[in-house]
């Protein structure tokens, strides 16, 4: 996977497109409830092109990542994703991992309770938007619901209680043998009428 890809799917899914007022409301390429963005972005990446293997946070004001951690050893980075995703090996292969956090004040200052409702349908925005974009790149992703709460927000420096992880997705590069198996299951629908 390319760092120009990594880069495409980051603003695909936080990607600051106007800035209003003085830097208090961003439009972005998804859509937020009072254009709130409570998300924050988190990377476990194994195998991108350009990038050292490791634990990184995206900053969508300038379009760049930070580097928390490096993990150079794979074996370990694979291990710490696959355990992070409460043992989903599978998803743990990918050439990166996202993983959002949900930062309470920025929707709760607004919308008070009713701020978690929103969040979950904004979350929803992000998650499609990233299969949007790794469709449109011949890329594969899945969302992930199962994860380790508590050692996410480790991994990432998050407090678990004013920032917390919501949501994960794993992307990777699609196996010529997965692509053509996929293209023969729609063309089964197709043929089907289904």
């Amino acid at each position: 996977m390319s760092l120009l890809q990594l880069s495409f799917l980051l603003w695909a899914t936080q990607g600051i497109k106007d800035i209003r007022g003085k830097s208090y409301a961003t439009l972005r390429t998804v859509p937020a409830g009072g254009a709130r963005h409570p998300f924050e972005t988190y990377l476990l990446v194994r195998q991108v092109e350009g990038l050292l293997p490791g634990v990184y946070h995206y900053l969508p004001m300038t379009h760049q990542l930070e580097l928390l951690q490096t993990m150079e050893d794979r074996e370990a980075l694979t291990a710490l994703a696959s355990k992070s995703l409460c043992g989903q090996g599978w998803a743990a292969k990918a050439n990166v991992v996202f993983y959002w956090s949900f930062v309470c004040y920025r929707s709760e200052w607004r919308y008070g309770m009713h701020a978690h409702r929103m969040v979950m349908a904004d979350m929803g925005h992000v998650g499609e938007n990233l299969y949007l974009a790794c469709t449109a790149l011949g890329l594969g992703t899945c969302g992930i619901g199962a994860y380790d709460q508590k050692l996410c927000d480790e991994t990432f420096q998050l407090d678990g209680e004013e920032e917390f992880t919501l949501y994960s997705q794993s992307v990777g590069t699609v196996q010529a043998k997965d692509e053509k198996a996929e293209k023969a299951f729609y063309s089964f629908v197709e043929e089907q009428g289904l």
